[in-house]
C-alpha cells in the first residue's frame, strides 16, 4: 500500500489506481535519419493493413522495398533538411489516383493514421512539424489530384532547413 492512498475495497469493485501518469514519457522527438525510418516503416505497414488506403497500395502494385527507400529520403529532407530526395510527389501519385480515384475520405484516413503513427512513438518539435506537413501535403495532393489550384489567400510556409542544407 502506498502511503496516503486508501485503494477501493474490493467489495466496492473498481480496478487499482493507475500511476502510469507519474512516469516519463519514454517518447523522444524525431531526430535522425533511424527515427525516419522506424515512422516510415511503422506507418506504411499499418497503411497497408487498412481497410480503406491497403486496397490502393494493392492496386498499386507498390514494390515496398524501393516505395519506403524513397520515403526515408523524402521524409529526411522534409524533417530533417537531407539531401537525398529526388522526386516528385504529385507525378508519382497521378497514376495510382488514375487506377482507383483518391476520395477526401482516403486524405483523411491517411492523415488520421499518420499523426497516431507518430504520436506512438514521438513527441516533440519535430513530430508536430511532421503531423503539420503530413496534413499540409495531404491537403495538396488532394487539390491538385483533382485539378484545383489553391486560393491565393493560402500562407506559404518556407521549408525548414538545418545547416542550410537543402
Amino acid at each position: 500500500m502506498i502511503a496516503g492512498v486508501n485503494p477501493l475495497p474490493l467489495s466496492e469493485g473498481g480496478d487499482p489506481p493507475c500511476w502510469a501518469h507519474l512516469l516519463d514519457d519514454a517518447r523522444g522527438d524525431i531526430v535522425d535519419r533511424h527515427d525516419i525510418e522506424v515512422l516510415v516503416r511503422n506507418f506504411y505497414r499499418d497503411a497497408a493493413m487498412d481497410d480503406m488506403l491497403g486496397p490502393v497500395f494493392e492496386a498499386a502494385h507498390v514494390n515496398w522495398n524501393a516505395h519506403v527507400a524513397t520515403l526515408i529520403d523524402f521524409w529526411a529532407w522534409q524533417l530533417l533538411g537531407q539531401s537525398g530526395y529526388d522526386g516528385q510527389p504529385l507525378r508519382a501519385h497521378e497514376p495510382v489516383h488514375a487506377r482507383t480515384p483518391l476520395s477526401h475520405a482516403h486524405y483523411e484516413r491517411w492523415v488520421e493514421l499518420f499523426c497516431d503513427t507518430i504520436d506512438i512513438s514521438f513527441q516533440g518539435p519535430h513530430a508536430e512539424i511532421a503531423k503539420g506537413r503530413g496534413r499540409k501535403m495531404a491537403a495538396a495532393m488532394e487539390r491538385l489530384l483533382a485539378g484545383v489550384s489553391a486560393d491565393g489567400a493560402d500562407p506559404v510556409e518556407p521549408m525548414w532547413r538545418r545547416g542550410g542544407n537543402a
